[in-house]
């Protein structure tokens, strides 16, 4: 048994014994590098240790102008020592322990941890050619500023061949990409030429030039292909560089220690292949011929997860006090329960005053979403209560921010700033973070408010009129909503055929916070004018509520399904209504409707100056009298109705006109929580949320 054999073996009984595991990030070695030779590892020892140490065998003409980077996917495992280990004797080695993300995406991470001005991807199984990293950095010597994806053949099992210099964009195994060989890597080894796509295994770009993965993949699989096409539309190309030579091991005697699943491959590539411009339909074509019966089910929960409301956001960090672990919890249990992905920002240290944990908390929460490449980031106070509506309404404020907003804190009107959400883009992150680090360094006020501390640098203001969510009650984490007597009327309109439609509809809206009953009304046939005939249906359900003396009623086609968290957004968008005068909600939009702006104070309540969607709309009772007399009664005054009829053609027509004419004020919930499988298909607002239905 070698030297190293004993340390290694005597290294696991330590940890075995000890029963955790305990490393830490290596610090920058500081040392010039023109190539940073990067990898990503999951519980694979002995792939990264005969990659790294071949390399430093067979390699040593360019070791001089490389450095190492070593990502740890897995730092809990029995391994994670001895990979850090690798630091105290291979020069310019950095060890990074990473668990934030565990997926494809953590290659993203490797670009923002590497120094050299080109990196190099490598899977922790590959073995490089000899001569293959002399004739990679020549490539770039002579292509300083590529913009290029570099990538060479794959070799045989025996390395005596080539065994793909490609892949060819079709399907095979319910994979994107077919290996193939061109035979002018054979004719001419020392002539690069452009192909389409390659496997992964090993690739290699200029560091600026890097295009990024998404950063939602979860899991593994979906990025051959899409990477491929991003460096196009970039204007770079796929250059297989023949001499660049890679060896993949892709055996697995004891199993692949992660997960692999069909969901997580969908997933992504739905995601990718969306960004891109691909079409999805041949996608879903595909997976369904390759997986058959189980594909509608697989299908339809990687299409949920694609559709969280988070992912428009980038990322949502809790900033923590880690000296109290129970409100952490309880914002994780709550986010797990709405399946909304949180990540935890920590002070990093464990004493100091107030004022600089929650600052070092956020400087630690800014490095995360700067590591993991989000577009933006929403920072929660721990203190609040995580409900289904949140997402939901941050995205609402994210979205109508100004284009020129670097960062925003929403707050309630008259409450104290302190624990108020923070938006911030990525153009400021590293300027905050730099600021706030030497802050933390130097003096510090122990008051310190993140809140004052983004509005004195011009952060955007938002007030809202209610709080965007409840402080959590230790030992109450789901908390008692105010003034939820029922109030609220439900008139279905359903053809007298259709009874199972009712009882459905029944079932659906009788859930809904606030609801006094849910009743039926036999819709008005018309074949010749099905508008006017849903008008009205929509009168007589009117009538309905006015006799029932309801405060409110929502009418609705028996044939409209709601969104997952109607009740949570709906409960929270009738307390905002309770504060401002309104006559109509619409809960929809039909195909050709627009959103119209947040109103000021709001975080879930548009104008509606272009919504006709008429299949679902909250009306109140202040508002009964005047739709009565304005839609006449067919049956006392068929002639009036005719005329209303001929002028407005459709209910929704008479919406928008009379909210731009002052007699009614209507609103649009925003997101729209009704729709109908024909408006999903045709296009409305909700098709981004399709399949959040209960359809």
């Amino acid at each position: 048994m070698t030297e190293f054999d004993v340390a290694l073996h005597r290294a696991l009984k330590n940890l075995q014994s000890a029963g955790s595991v305990q490393v830490k990030e290596t610090p920058p070695h500081g040392k010039p590098a023109d190539l940073t030779i990067a990898i990503a590892t999951y519980d694979d020892f002995d792939g990264a240790y005969f990659t790294i140490h071949s390399i430093l065998v067979h390699h040593r003409e360019i070791l001089d102008r490389v450095e190492f980077v070593l990502l740890d996917n897995n730092p809990e495992g029995l391994p994670a020592p001895m990979l850090e280990s690798f630091a105290e004797y291979i020069d310019r080695f950095r060890y990074i322990p990473f668990t934030d993300v565990r997926s494809t995406a953590v290659r993203d991470v490797l670009f923002r941890k590497a120094t050299g001005k080109y990196v190099l991807v490598l899977d922790s199984h590959v073995i490089l050619a000899p001569g293959s990293l002399s004739a990679l950095l020549a490539y770039f010597d002579a292509n300083p500023e590529t913009a290029d994806l570099i990538q060479g053949p794959m070799l045989s099992q025996d390395s005596s061949h080539i065994a793909a210099t490609h892949m060819d964009p079709k399907w095979r195994n319910g994979m994107f990409g077919s290996w193939g060989v061109d035979p002018r890597a054979k004719q001419h080894p020392d002539m690069p030429f452009e192909i389409v796509m390659q496997g992964l295994g090993a690739f290699a770009c200029r560091r600026e030039a890097w295009p990024g993965l998404n950063s939602h993949f979860t899991g593994f699989g979906g990025e051959e292909g899409y990477i491929h096409e991003k460096f196009r539309i970039n204007g770079g190309k796929v250059v297989c560089l023949p001499e660049f030579g890679w060896h993949h091991r892709f055996e697995r005697p004891a199993g692949v220690p992660y997960r692999i699943n069909w969901e997580d491959r969908v997933h992504n590539y739905l995601l990718g292949w969306n960004e891109v411009g691909w079409d999805i339909d041949s996608l879903h074509r595909q997976f369904s011929k390759y997986l058959g019966d189980s594909y509608p089910e697989i299908r339809r929960r990687a299409e949920l997860s694609v559709q969280r409301p988070e992912l428009a956001l980038g990322g949502v960090i809790v900033l923590s006090d880690d000296r109290r672990v129970a409100p952490w919890r309880s914002c994780l249990a709550e986010a797990e329960s709405i399946e909304l992905t949180v990540h935890r920002a920590i002070p990093s240290q464990d004493d100091g005053l107030d004022g600089w944990r929650t600052a070092s908390a956020f400087v630690a929460g800014l490095d995360k979403a700067i590591l993991l490449g989000w577009k933006s980031v929403v920072f929660l106070d721990e203190a609040r209560v995580i409900e289904p509506a949140l997402a939901y309404k941050l995205r609402n404020i994210a979205d109508d921010l100004p284009a020129e907003a670097d960062s925003a804190v929403v707050h309630a009107h008259g409450e104290d700033p302190v624990g108020a959400a923070l938006v911030v883009r990525a153009a400021a992150y590293r300027t905050l973070r730099d600021e706030l680090s030497r802050s933390i360094s130097g003096s510090l006020p122990s008051d310190l408010s993140l809140a004052t501390y983004l509005l004195e640098r011009g952060a955007v203001d938002v007030v809202l009129d209610r709080s965007l969510s409840p402080v959590r009650v230790l030992g109450e984490p789901d908390p008692v909503i105010e003034d939820s007597k029922p109030d609220l009327g439900v008139v279905v309109v359903n053809l007298d055929l259709d009874i199972d439609r009712w009882k459905a509809s029944w079932h659906r809206f009788i859930r809904l916070p606030r609801v006094a009953a849910v009743e039926r009304v036999a819709a008005f046939e018309d074949a010749t004018n099905q508008d006017a005939a849903f008008a009205v249906s929509w009168r007589r359900a009117v009538a309905r509520a006015t006799e029932k003396g309801w405060d409110s009623v929502l009418i609705t086609a028996d044939d409209v399904n709601v969104l997952d968290a109607s009740a949570s957004i709906l409960e929270h968008a009738r307390r905002e209504l309770d504060l401002r005068p309104w006559d109509v909600v619409q809960l929809g939009h039909d195909a050709k409707s627009r959103d119209g702006a947040l109103l000021d104070g709001s975080a879930m309540l548009r104008t509606s100056p272009e919504n006709r969607g008429v299949h679902a709309v909250l009306v109140h009772s202040r508002a009964f009298e005047r739709i009565l007399d304005a839609i006449a009664d067919p049956e006392a005054d068929p002639e009036a109705f005719g005329k209303w009829a001929g002028h407005h053609r459709t209910l929704g027509d008479y919406l928008v006109e009379a909210n731009a004419g002052g007699m009614l004020t209507c609103l649009t919930l925003a997101p729209g929580i009704a729709s109908t499988r024909s408006l999903l298909r045709s296009g409305a607002i909700e098709s981004e949320y399709s399949r959040r239905f209960s359809l």
